[in-house]
């Protein structure tokens, strides 16, 4: 590439082609101050406090948005510069109130740290009063307009970043000021609250509300977000070992300096009054607090009882997919090298095994085969089962950024009217649980009018015959039948696909979660396959991860069904590395899935279990019969942060640590490890997992001991090929990618790269099968249930966020106005939602994002009890319960007020 040299004061400096004057200054170490400029934002030059004087030509130049040319001599800090700079911060100051004492940016003011840098004292201008005007009444940002400075960086970070549009200029001269749309509040503005704005803001004209602590903390960790598995980089500030303020992280991160709600104000969990502190344990149904020698002891006797009198098959062991990696890899050596049994899971199989064996078993590895950013970069984008806006908003703002920016097409597949409705190019919205013919329909356009890449089929696939054959069946008028969407949208949407030179999928558990769902899973495998876009650097598939480590904890081995890193149980080699580094020789029959385990509980096959940071009786479906199952243990150990559900009915609570109190990693759902660091010391006696595992294990006599995280790292590196280069020295590892596979294994390279593990990606042919989840006689709507914004999981963390309950904390149903009126329903009624397994009560809501037929109710809400209106109906391949659409009827009960 060619390079521009310019002398920069007095000294020759080069650059290339498209920089700025100030991003050669910041790469050359000199400090130019600006208050509008961000690299994460397009410079508009807005402050001029970034002035630079060109001293060939004799003029003063805006350096956030003057290119570098040859020949140029710049002097960032000539007399004239400074002069002008002082001046343009005085007038700024003039209109600025003198609040700095009360204000939440405090010393973090940028205005305020510039001035001071120059020297300025006392204004030279005659001040000119700005009335104050704060009228939110939202539980997450305040404006006060008075310190408003107009640099747009809340606008261009909406805009740029989130590409919601909440904010832009109104009014226009000395009025004008940035503002929603008719200058309304916020809460009633599109605004979602992702506190990007906030951050970005210079000044105190935009600040966190309900902010218990108002003034700078003295000490910041930098860590990753503990909600959903998009992995955002997150700086938690700290005082008096209190997190007083999270703010996104941004170098190298995945979030590019934005979070969402839950990331910017749901931390106020881990501070909950609600929190465990002590061990308990149960006598004559009474929680007692116990100390920690007598609580390990208690769940050691039991777990050893249980094996004694049966065998290690009547134990089980359930993880949790938001524990750290570490803590995943040894509650699966807990279970395996300790206990002896092959029956341990984590709660992402209630809506990720389908992708583990349908990627798996097609691509050739368990998960996304591409980074986020390079979604940016394709052509067409096809979002199916997944509303990223509210499950994983960081991928919502790429797609929005993808379509906007660069043009791409969203092709948007979902029975619901997302808030990525507007940017799609085509909405295809199908009957519910029909994901397989439509996808199949796609695949026989593609293949009958020739929009294969044939020579990627030919040389990287096979079986191809087998699904040609398959597809016979799926003409775009019998697809038409089947899903309801016309034949005509059905093969556009399958040329515009396979037009494409760089197509990405984005899907989530709008697809995994149905009884059908490895079945979906093969069918996108097929269409990336046909059209070459699995190979491709900026195309590929997408799989969405509900909680924030789903991936590691799979990744791990806590799963029934494979060792660490996906390495079959009937694998010698593997199962003698593990022996060796365990010292024990491993069990070798088939493991119990998560639901298996309960069912198996049920009718009194499995005899204990210990359960932690999972809520099966609080989250899972058919909430009588888990709470059955549970209660008809012999033995029952939990580790949480809360008394959950679950946790009542157990013999021995342990206190568990929070994400903020405890060291790891965590991988997100595009492969990254990234470290989650201890900012705080943990709750009263409250530790972290691995802790309480290396303590319990050594009680039941176990040959194997760990004295160090590194050393647990080590291992980890030593013995899961995905992670070669995972174990981290200096204690700041950054960010590592897994590295690739050896030839032969079960998977490739997370960051996929286009090579299948055994040199041939498998096509599949999938069938489609009506389903019994949809409405009939008796029950003639049809409920999906799913996740918004503001609430997250099963609502333990995010009912403690107390922001993020005041903006949403009552259950709903939401109705479409037609089916309202002629049921006579009004909004704001109680009503009854009933299904065939039980019934529960909730508030009717009347929206447009549903049809006639459909009901939505959110799963996150603890209050909703949605998962008791679900019965347990397994995917035969995945064993994920059908956990995302039933039919029910609904009821008007009561009227609103």
């Amino acid at each position: 590439m060619d390079t521009i040299t310019i002398t920069l004061n007095g000294r020759e400096v080069s650059g290339h082609p498209g920089m700025t004057i100030l991003e050669l200054a910041q790469e050359s170490g000199v400090d130019i101050p600006t208050l509008c400029h961000d690299p994460l934002l397009t410079p508009i030059g807005a402050c001029r406090i970034c002035i630079v004087e060109d001293e060939r030509r004799g003029v003063l130049l805006a350096s956030c948005v003057s290119p570098i040319m040859s020949g140029m001599v710049i002097n960032t800090e000539s007399p004239r510069v400074l002069e002008r700079r002082k001046t343009i911060v005085e007038l700024m100051l003039a209109s600025h109130p003198d609040s700095c004492l009360v204000c939440d940016k405090g010393n973090r003011c940028k205005l305020r740290k510039i001035a001071a840098d120059m020297g300025i004292g006392l204004v030279q201008f005659q001040k000119i009063p700005q009335a104050a005007t704060i009228g939110e009444l939202n539980p997450f940002i305040e404006r006060d307009m008075s310190k408003c400075i107009l640099c747009a960086k809340c606008i261009r970070a909406d805009q740029e970043l989130v590409v919601e549009g909440a904010l832009d200029y109104i009014d226009r001269g000395f009025a004008s000021r940035p503002a929603t749309l008719l200058d309304v509040p916020l809460e009633k503005s599109e605004c979602t609250f992702c506190g990007t704005c906030v951050d970005v803001c210079p000044t105190g004209a935009l600040m966190e509300r309900d902010n218990s602590y108002r003034a700078t903390a003295r000490k910041s960790v930098d860590t990753i977000c503990p909600f959903c598995g998009c992995g955002c980089a997150i700086s938690l500030e700290i005082r008096g070992n209190r997190v007083v303020r999270s703010r996104p992280g941004r170098n190298g991160s995945v979030n590019k300096g934005t979070l969402c709600s839950r990331g910017s104000y749901g931390y106020d969990f881990i501070h909950s009054p609600e929190r465990l502190s002590h061990p308990l344990l149960k006598t004559n149904d009474t929680f007692e607090e116990v100390s920690w020698e007598a609580a390990l002891d208690a769940i050691a006797d039991g777990l050893r009882r249980v094996k004694e009198a049966s065998d290690s098959n009547a134990l089980a062991v359930l993880g949790s997919s938001k524990g750290t990696n570490e803590e995943n890899y040894l509650l699966q050596w807990f279970a395996r090298g300790v206990l002896g049994t092959n029956n341990i899971d984590n709660g992402s199989r209630l809506y990720n095994s389908a992708s583990l064996i349908g990627l798996g078993s097609s691509i050739g590895f368990p998960g996304s085969t591409s980074r986020l950013e390079d979604i940016e970069g394709s052509e067409v984008i096809l979002v199916i089962g997944a509303d990223p806006t509210a499950s994983a908003p960081i991928v919502g703002y790429a797609l929005k950024r993808a379509v906007k920016n660069r043009g791409s097409k969203l092709l948007l597949v979902d029975p619901r009217q997302t808030k990525l409705l507007p940017f799609a190019d085509l909405w295809l919205n199908p009957t519910v649980g029909t994901d397989v013919a439509l996808l199949n329909g796609m695949a026989k356009v593609i293949v009958d009018e020739g929009l294969l890449d044939e020579e990627h089929v030919g040389r990287r696939t096979d079986n191809f015959d087998a699904l040609t054959e398959g597809l016979q069946q799926y003409s775009a008028e019998r697809v038409e039948e089947i899903t309801g969407i016309p034949s005509e949208d059905l093969r556009y949407a399958a040329r515009l696909f396979a037009g494409a030179t760089q197509a990405s999928i984005v899907y989530g558990n709008g697809i995994t979660q149905h009884s059908s769902g490895s079945d979906a899973v093969l069918a996108l495998a097929n269409l990336a396959m046909l059209t070459g876009n699995i190979s491709r650097r900026r195309g590929g598939i997408y799989a969405l991860q509900r909680d924030s480590n789903a991936q590691g904890a799979c990744d791990m081995g806590c799963l029934p069904d494979f060792l660490p890193g996906y390495q079959s149980m009937t694998d010698m080699q593997a199962r003698k590395r593990f022996e060796e580094h365990w010292r024990v020789q491993l069990p070798t029959d088939q493991g119990l899935t998560a639901v298996e385990m309960l069912q198996q509980a049920r009718e009194g096959h499995v005899r204990a279990m210990f359960v932690v940071g999972e809520d099966p009786a609080g989250s899972f479906p058919d909430s009588t019969s888990i709470k059955q199952a549970l209660d008809n243990l012999d033995f029952l150990a939990v580790q949480d942060m809360f008394m959950t559900r679950t946790a009542e009915m157990a013999n021995v609570v342990l206190p568990a640590a929070s994400f903020a109190e405890k060291e790891g990693t965590v991988t997100n759902f595009e492969g990254r490890a990234q470290r989650v660091r201890k900012a705080l010391d943990p709750i009263g006696e409250s530790l972290g997992d691995s802790e309480v595992l290396l303590r319990l294990a050594k009680r039941m006599g176990s040959p194997k001991q760990y004295l160090s995280l590194q050393e647990i790292m080590d291992e980890i590196e030593d013995t899961v090929p995905l992670y070669l280069r995972y174990s981290y020295t200096g204690g700041d590892p950054g960010e590592v990618e897994q590295s690739e596979f050896d030839v032969g294994t079960v998977g490739v390279r997370r960051l996929y790269k286009g090579r299948f593990p055994d040199g041939f990606g498998r096509f599949s042919s999938v069938q489609y099968v009506p389903t019994s989840q949809v409405s009939h006689d008796g029950y003639p709507f049809t409920l999906l249930v799913g996740t918004i914004l503001h609430q997250f999981g099963n609502d333990s963390r995010a009912a403690r966020s107390s922001r993020l309950q005041k903006f949403c904390s009552d259950s709903f149903v939401e109705i479409c106005a037609s089916d309202a009126q002629q049921l006579g329903i009004s909004h704001g009624d109680a009503v009854k939602l009933v299904s065939p397994t039980a019934e529960v009560s909730t508030v009717a809501r009347i929206g447009s994002t549903v049809s006639h037929g459909l009901l939505f109710m959110p799963m996150s809400l603890s209050s909703s009890h949605a998962a008791d209106l679900f019965d347990i109906s397994l995917d035969p391949q995945s064993k994920t319960p059908s956990f995302k659409s039933c039919a029910v009827r609904i009821e008007r009960i009561g009227s609103h007020g």
